[in-house]
């Protein structure tokens, strides 16, 4: 059932202000947050840098990888070295990935419309291009308006439950009754979970296959995976998501926008990835080259953003879930890299970016392997 904007709109807008300010009030950063003497796993020097970086309190474990010219580096806080951290929205630019790398196979171009691959039927979004959904310009929302929505999203303020549970029918369903917009950059999870979708489908695999298949397996990511609906918080390495007050949240786990936010990864894991993403060995590693204009600060590839600061252009995304934070970050001049993820709702893009910058600088002999 729709909801059309409106009225009903405000009155969302209204009861989500009231329940958001509730929950501010009552869900103040606890104890529990990480420290100096927090346990670490990893390489020491990394995990003091991190710990001088992150926000306090607020944050209940940390996993962080550095790759330099030097060497790579991996660290954890609060959790054990492979332990797996929802990595959200740093999913979409690894879809970007999977996007470049059927480009190169001859499965598709950045021309192919939704409608030759799904069934679209007559609707404005069949003449929507794969290369629009993956740099944000296909004119569809952030995410579909629905009552469904709306309950789902209620669950997650007032109970910490997923917000999501949908399956790729679904999204697709979604796509065909959406509005399309016009073809200015707009951030939209929609877009990329039928991005990833199909991709699956070109590819003959579903998404969390697709990813195992030409990301996982022939770059040797151990721990970097898309888990089953309702398995995200399942496995033994997979680490509590918290809010910044300390209250758990479920996995964010659904199979409709895991290409949007799903995967789920360690340090070693990301260190290896942003190593083949420096030395342009990675499948699908085009998709970093930006290809347009995203807004005044950015220009976005295939989901990566590329942004100059300080005279160096960065090559970044980060990602959000109920309870896990995410920045990553490269400086591919320089041959540097950060991953940073936390069990956290508070912003670690500024100590992402800082440690960044500070990459390679503060060693006096090459950095320990993973």
């Amino acid at each position: 059932m729709r909801i059309a904007p409106g009225r009903a709109a405000v009155v969302v807008v209204v009861a989500f202000g009231v329940v958001g300010a509730v929950l501010a009030t009552l869900l103040r950063p606890g104890v529990g947050s990480i420290d100096g003497d927090t346990p670490t796993e990893g390489d020491a020097r990394l995990a003091a840098a991190v710990l001088k970086e992150v926000p306090s309190p607020g944050v209940f474990a940390l996993s962080v990888a550095e790759v330099t010219p030097q060497g790579t580096r991996i660290a954890t806080v609060g959790a054990p070295l492979d332990g797996t951290f929802e990595i959200g929205s740093v999913t979409k630019p690894v879809t970007g990935m999977l996007l470049a790398d059927a480009v190169d196979r001859g499965e598709l171009s950045p021309d192919t419309t939704l409608g030759e691959i799904v069934d679209m039927g007559e609707t404005a979004s069949a003449s929507i291009t794969v290369g629009e959904l993956a740099r944000h310009g296909s004119g569809l929302p952030r995410l579909p308006f629905s009552l469904r929505g709306l309950v789902d999203s209620y669950r997650w303020l007032l109970f910490a439950r997923n917000p999501y549970r949908d399956s790729p029918d679904d999204v697709v369903e979604d796509v065909r009754s959406s509005s399309v917009g016009d073809k200015d950059p707009e951030y939209s999870n929609l877009g990329f979970a039928v991005l990833g979708h199909a991709l699956a489908e070109v590819s003959g695999h579903d998404y969390p296959e697709l990813v195992r298949a030409r990301l996982a397996e022939p770059l040797g990511l151990e721990n970097f995976h898309v888990p089953a609906p309702g398995q995200g918080g399942a496995a033994p390495d997979a680490v509590q998501g918290r809010e910044s007050s300390g209250r758990a949240q479920q996995a964010w786990d659904d199979a409709g926008y895991a290409p949007a936010g799903g995967i789920r990864a360690d340090a070693a894991s990301m260190a290896t990835l942003l190593d083949a993403l420096l030395a342009e060995t990675a499948p699908g590693a085009a998709a970093l080259q930006p290809v347009t204009d995203y807004d005044d600060d950015n220009r976005i590839g295939a989901g990566w953003f590329t942004t100059e600061w300080d005279g160096r252009e960065i090559t970044w995304h980060n990602g959000q879930t109920g309870g896990f934070a995410t920045w990553v970050g490269l400086d591919r001049a320089r041959g540097t890299a950060i991953f940073l993820s936390g069990a956290t709702t508070r912003d670690l893009a500024p100590a992402g970016q800082q440690l960044l910058r500070r990459a390679g600088q503060d060693d006096d002999e090459p950095g320990g392997g993973r």
